[in-house]
C-alpha cells in the first residue's frame, strides 16, 4: 500500500463514491440514451414536417445539453477526485492497465461535446439530412464512451484470465464486458425515455406529444430487452465470491429486490405508453416513473460495487488496497512495515515500534486504531454506514480476537488478515476498547 489513507468519519469509501458517482451515472446514461432518441425523433419530425415537434425537440436539446455536458463534466471530475483519495491503489492500477482505453475514451468524449454543441447551435443552419447526421454522430460517440468505461469498470468485478503480463485487450474484453454493456445500454434508453416523458409533461399538449410518447416507449422497451439479456449473462458469469455476497448480504438482497420491482413497474409503464400514447402521462406519474428509473440505476450500481468484496479489482487488489501477490510479504514482514505512510506516522510517535514486547496496553490500542484505518476503514466507518461499533457491540473479547484471526472466514466479503501476530493483537485491543465503550453507552 503505497498511498496514505484518507479517513472519512461516518462515511466509508463504498458510500462516499456513490454519493458522487451515482448522479453522474444517471446523467451519463441519460446522455447516451438521449442521443439515440434525439437523433431518431428529429429524423421523424423532419420526415413528418412537424413544426410543433421540431420546436419542442429544440427546447429539449438545449436543456439536455446543459444538463449532460455541464453537470456530467463536473461530476465526472468529482468521481476522479473521490476515487483517487479513497481507492488510490485501484485507481492507479486502472490508469496503468487501461492507458489506451482512457485515451480512446477522451477522443470520443471530445467528439461527443463538439457534435452535441453543433447539433443544437446549427439547428436552423443545416439541411435536415446533415442535422440528423450530427445527432447520430453524437449518439454513437456517447455510446462509445459508455462502452469504453464499462469495459474498465467491468474488469473490476471480473478480471477473468488477465494477469499483469497480459495485454490491454485481455483486461478490457473481460467476462462481464458484454453483459454490462447490454445492461447499461438498455438502462440508458429507458432512463432517456422516462426523462423525455417527464420533460414533455410540462409543455403544452399537441398532436406531436402522442407520437413522441409512443416512439420513446418503443426505444425504451427495446432497452428493457437489452437489460434482460444482459442480466441473464451477468448472473451466469458472476464469480463465486460475488454470487455469495449477493445471497448472504442483507443490503444486497434488499437492493436486488428493489431493482427487480422497479424494473417491472417501468416495463409496465413503457408498454402502456406505447399502447395508449401520452394520455396517461401526467406530471405526478412522470416524476414517479423517472424516480423509479433512477432507483433502478442506483440499486444496480450498488449491487455491482457491493458484490466485488473483498476485492477492489477481482483477484488483483484487495479492499484495503493491497495486491493479492503481495499478501505473503505482509504476513512475513508485517502490515506496518509494508505500509510506508502508516509506518512513518507510528514511528514518529513511538521510536520502539519495532519492539512489540515493549508496547503498553495504551500503545497497542493507539497502534490498533491506526491499523484499523488502513486495513478496515475502506469498508467500515466507526458509526454510520457499515459501522464497526454496532457490529461488535454484542461480541465478547474472545470473539473479537477470533474474528480478527480469521477475517475472511468471519465474513467472506472481508479480506484475509494482512499483518503479523503483534499487529493482530493491537487491532483486537482497539476493537475491544471500542466494544467496551459501545456496550457501556448502550447499558441502561
Amino acid at each position: 500500500m503505497e498511498y496514505p489513507h484518507w479517513y472519512v468519519p461516518f462515511l466509508t469509501a463504498p458510500m462516499l463514491i456513490p454519493l458522487v458517482a451515482i448522479p453522474h451515472v444517471v446523467v451519463a446514461q441519460l446522455a447516451v440514451g438521449g442521443g439515440f432518441l434525439l437523433a431518431d425523433l428529429t429524423r421523424r419530425a423532419y420526415q413528418a414536417s412537424d413544426p410543433g415537434l421540431l420546436a419542442y425537440l429544440r427546447r429539449f436539446a438545449r436543456f439536455f445539453i446543459l444538463l449532460t455536458v455541464v453537470f456530467g463534466a463536473v461530476t465526472g471530475v468529482g468521481i476522479w477526485w473521490t476515487i483517487g483519495l479513497t481507492s488510490p491503489e485501484a485507481t492507479s492500477a486502472l490508469i496503468h492497465v487501461f492507458v489506451f482505453g482512457w485515451a480512446t475514451e477522451w477522443v470520443f468524449f471530445v467528439l461527443e461535446l463538439v457534435s452535441a454543441f453543433a447539433f443544437y447551435y446549427l439547428w436552423d443552419r443545416l439541411p435536415p439530412r446533415e442535422h440528423v447526421a450530427l445527432g447520430w454522430i453524437y449518439a454513437f460517440s456517447a455510446w462509445m464512451s459508455l462502452v469504453l468505461i464499462t469495459g474498465i469498470t467491468a474488469f473490476m468485478l471480473t478480471s477473468g484470465s488477465w494477469t499483469p503480463e497480459k495485454s490491454f485487450f485481455v483486461a478490457f474484453f473481460n467476462p462481464s464486458f458484454v453483459p454490462q454493456v447490454l445492461i447499461r445500454t438498455g438502462g440508458s434508453l429507458a432512463i432517456a425515455a422516462l426523462g423525455i416523458g417527464l420533460h414533455a409533461t410540462f409543455h403544452a399538449n399537441g398532436a406531436w406529444k402522442d407520437r413522441l410518447v409512443r416512439w420513446v416507449s418503443r426505444w425504451a422497451l427495446g432497452g428493457m430487452v437489452c437489460i434482460g439479456l444482459g442480466t441473464l449473462g451477468y448472473l451466469l458469469i458472476l464469480p463465486d465470491h460475488a454470487r455469495l455476497n449477493m445471497v448472504r448480504a442483507p443490503m444486497l438482497l434488499v437492493m436486488t429486490a428493489l431493482n427487480f420491482g422497479v424494473t417491472l413497474v417501468v416495463i409496465a409503464a413503457l408498454a402502456l405508453g406505447y399502447i395508449a400514447g401520452h394520455r396517461w402521462v401526467t406530471p405526478p406519474s412522470a416524476v414517479l416513473l423517472f424516480m423509479a428509473g433512477v432507483l433502478a440505476i442506483t440499486t444496480g450500481e450498488f449491487i455491482r460495487e457491493g458484490s466485488r468484496k473483498p476485492y477492489q479489482v477481482e483477484g488483483y487488489i484487495l479492499s484495503p488496497g493491497v495486491r493479492v501477490s503481495d499478501v505473503p510479504l505482509y504476513h512475513e514482514r508485517g502490515f506496518i512495515d509494508q505500509t510506508p505512510w502508516l509506518a512513518l506516522y507510528l514511528r514518529q510517535r513511538w521510536p520502539d515500534l519495532d519492539r512489540p514486547d515493549r508496547w503498553t496496553d495504551e500503545q497497542r490500542v493507539r497502534i490498533g486504531e491506526a491499523i484499523f484505518r488502513y486495513h478496515c476503514a475502506g469498508c467500515h466507518a466507526l458509526t454510520g454506514y457499515n459501522g464497526i461499533r454496532p457490529i461488535i457491540r454484542p461480541w465478547t473479547p474472545e470473539l473479537i480476537r477470533e474474528a480478527v484471526r480469521h477475517l475472511h472466514r468471519t465474513n467472506p466479503a472481508m479480506p484475509p488478515w494482512l499483518g503479523n501476530e503483534a499487529e493482530r493483537e493491537a487491532l483486537a485491543h482497539y476493537l475491544i476498547r471500542l466494544q467496551e465503550a459501545s456496550a457501556g453507552s448502550a447499558a441502561p
